[in-house]
């Protein structure tokens, strides 16, 4: 099971079913929902989901499991992280984010990404992880590559999403790629 994974501003935990009304606030809001195939227009849909996850495995193979990103000094939900491990192999772990528009370009996202892929890198036997997202999507794009990402591929109208023909973007990270960038950061301590 996922502990809580603590950072300056955030806490990264499970959501739970209690979870479900602050969840389906931000995912029905136009801009948050505009890039997503989230299934769940409905808080008894969101509701049932997040009861569903309670006591199962994070990376389960080829089923998507929600953590909760809330803030640290009052717990409140401000977004959440799709993860599913691919279905033949738990070492190559599809991620999803998704954040709450009033806190997006505050460095929220890219906080929350970096605790999560050194959990995903230090603690789990991760050895890539990989997003598919929009192009249209210039703030995950820019995320993406902030922590590292590479482009893999681009689909041109892969994918029907919310009533249209969408291109897809994949990004990935190897586990070798981020212990080489955590690696190149040196930090100088002063008496």
């Amino acid at each position: 099971m996922l502990q809580q994974i603590l950072t300056e501003r955030l806490v990264l935990r499970t959501l739970e079913a209690s979870d479900a009304n602050a969840v389906h606030a931000y995912r029905v809001e136009p801009e948050v929902a505009r890039y997503q195939t989230w299934p769940f227009s409905s808080i008894d849909g969101v509701h049932a989901f997040l009861s569903r996850q309670h006591g199962m495995d994070p990376l389960a193979f080829n089923d998507w499991f929600q953590i909760g990103i809330t803030l640290r000094g009052t717990g409140e939900v401000i977004g959440d992280f799709g993860l599913r491990a691919r279905d033949n192999d738990r070492r190559q772990v599809e991620l999803g984010i998704t954040l709450a528009q009033r806190f997006q370009r505050r460095g929220f996202g890219s906080e929350a990404l970096n605790a999560l892929l050194d959990f995903l890198f230090s603690e789990t036997d991760t050895h890539r992880i990989y997003c598919s997202t929009d192009p249209r999507n210039r703030p995950c794009l820019r995320l993406l590559e902030k922590a590292g990402f590479r482009r893999e591929g681009h689909m041109i109208e892969s994918l029907w999403i919310n009533g249209e023909w969408v291109d897809d973007m994949i990004f990935a990270l190897l586990r070798s790629a981020w212990k080489a960038r955590m690696n190149s950061f040196r930090f100088e301590v002063r008496p």
